[in-house]
Formats: structure tokens, C-alpha cells, sequence
């Protein structure tokens, strides 16, 4: 059976539907097949982190009074989380392409995260996919996700 899906996706969010084939006259229209939502991506980052102030000697020197503590604040924090959201949402698109049934894919990944998801699927995904857009589609209707593609391609 030749199975098309079409995958939405941004940092938070991804949807998998499966191209399902009207009867006779009908148009063929979508059928969520998977949804997954990240937490962490709709998290601040104060609200993740444990680490409380005080903990980290501030500057080269050693800490021997309370207020020579900072706050140890990490640099690029946002970005490596973002960019394990990412690896994340690739794992899944991996798994759901590595299905023998599924023969192509109408990928569209927001802007921001485009590159970065392309550069972590599988060989064997990335061969399957035939329309790939860098937007972020995932609060369209299903119903109109199609002509988004066919636009793409004109």
C-alpha cells in the first residue's frame, strides 16, 4: 500500500497526517495519525532550571564569603535546548517515515528549525520526502494543508 503523510512541525509541535483517498468523486483529505507536544518548548527557561542563586563562585578566585556567589547563569542554554527539541522532533520523523507502507512525505517545518531538522533526519526519510517547506504550518486546517504544497510547487 503506497501511503503519503504530511507532517507539520515547529519547536513545540508535531502533526502526522496520513493522505486517506475519497470514494469516487471525493477528494482525498487528512487523517491525524500522530500529534506530539513538547513542554519544554512552551516552558521558560527560569521555570526548567533548579539551580537557585548563590551557587557559583563568581570570577577566577575561590568563594569564601557568601557574596562572592553568582547566579552561575549558562550561556546558550536556549539554543542547545532548542536544539535537542529538535534531534527530538527528527527521531520522530525518522520513526514515522521508516514505515515500509509510507512512500512519500509533504514535510513543513517553521523557518527557525528548517535547517537544522533537515540536517538530522535519516538518508532513508529524507529520500522519501517530495514537497518540503520552511513554514510553520501547524495551526492551518488540514483541509487546506494540501494547497499550501501545490503552491510551493508552481
Amino acid at each position: 500500500m503506497n501511503t503519503k503523510l504530511v507532517i507539520v512541525a515547529d519547536l513545540g509541535l508535531l502533526r502526522a497526517y496520513r493522505e486517506v483517498q475519497g470514494q469516487m468523486d471525493h477528494q482525498p483529505h487528512l487523517e491525524l495519525v500522530e500529534e506530539v507536544k513538547s513542554e519544554a518548548a512552551h516552558e521558560k527557561l527560569s521555570e526548567q532550571l533548579t539551580d537557585q542563586a548563590g551557587r557559583f563562585p563568581r570570577g577566577s578566585g575561590t568563594a569564601n564569603v557568601m557574596g562572592d556567589l553568582s547566579a552561575g547563569e549558562r550561556l546558550n542554554l536556549e539554543t542547545e535546548q532548542n536544539r535537542r527539541l529538535t534531534d527530538q522532533l527528527a527521531e520522530r520523523i525518522n520513526l514515522l517515515l521508516a514505515d515500509q507502507e509510507v512512500t512519500r512525505c509533504s514535510l513543513a517545518a517553521s523557518a527557525p528549525i528548517h535547517k537544522q531538522l533537515l540536517d538530522a533526519l535519516d538518508q532513508k526519510a529524507l529520500s522519501k520526502i517530495n514537497h518540503l517547506l520552511a513554514s510553520n504550518l501547524t495551526k492551518i486546517d488540514p483541509s487546506k494543508l494540501a494547497a499550501y504544497f501545490e503552491k510551493a510547487d508552481s
